[in-house]
């Protein structure tokens, strides 16, 4: 995906997308220099409904100069990773709107009139919202009150709510989920922290499971069948 092809049309999903973007997460941003082809990282920080998106003028000093390139209708790509909602990356062409200096170096850009997106999970997950708890090896409790938010036969996405977590959960912890379902009472799930992320009020882990592939193909079934 180094150049999006040329189209026009945005669904509804894609502007949900759009607006899954968080204030202060990195992005890729594709430019044309006179030497050629050039990406950089900088950063979103925000949008306006759909008149126009914000980001942050990536750092020259840093990446070089990019004034050749960043100028009012200059055709940006930017990439985005939405990994804490769907496991893809986004991506799309926008116009240089405006390049403002002052009080801060932004780029606003025209809103996308098109998505492109690449899945980086192999396996599909399913998107859920049961509650559960969280132990460490020993058995001790580390949070009372957690969420999966999707899963597979392979892993999971966990959201913990910064209020409910006295410390964060260091990456390679290995920890045991309970379900408060009475139904699901009797299961549990092992597994490593392969992964953290966080907004404003959460946290958001990626585990790989230790627990057998069967065991927990059954366990998707039952959480299928409650509807959780």
């Amino acid at each position: 995906m180094a150049i999006l092809r040329e189209k026009v049309g945005i669904t509804n999903e894609d502007i949900r997308k759009i607006r899954s973007m968080r204030p202060g997460r990195i992005l890729d941003l594709q430019v044309s220099t006179n030497a050629g082809i050039k990406r950089v990282k900088t950063e979103f920080i925000g949008l306006d409904n759909r008149k126009c998106l914000i980001i942050k003028f990536p750092d020259e000093s840093k990446w070089g100069g990019l004034r050749d390139a960043i100028y009012k209708n200059a055709s940006l790509v930017m990439r985005y990773i939405l990994e804490d909602e769907t496991g893809e990356i986004i991506a799309f062409k926008v116009k240089v709107l405006l390049v403002a200096t002052t009080p801060s170096d932004l780029i606003f850009t025209s809103f996308p009139l098109a998505l492109q997106s690449i899945g980086l999970r192999a396996e599909e997950r399913t998107q859920t919202n049961i509650s559960i708890s969280i132990s460490n090896e020993s058995g001790a409790r580390l949070v009372s009150a957690a969420r999966i938010v999707d899963i597979s036969t392979q892993g999971c996405r966990i959201k913990i709510e910064k209020v409910d977590v006295s410390e964060k959960i260091p990456l390679g912890s290995t920890l045991t989920l309970g379900f408060s379902h009475n139904a699901l009472s009797s299961k549990v799930l092992v597994g490593k922290i392969m992964s953290l992320k966080s907004d404003e009020v959460s946290w958001f882990f990626g585990m790989k499971f230790d627990t057998p592939e069967s065991q927990v193909t059954q366990l998707l079934k039952d959480i299928m069948v409650l509807g959780e």
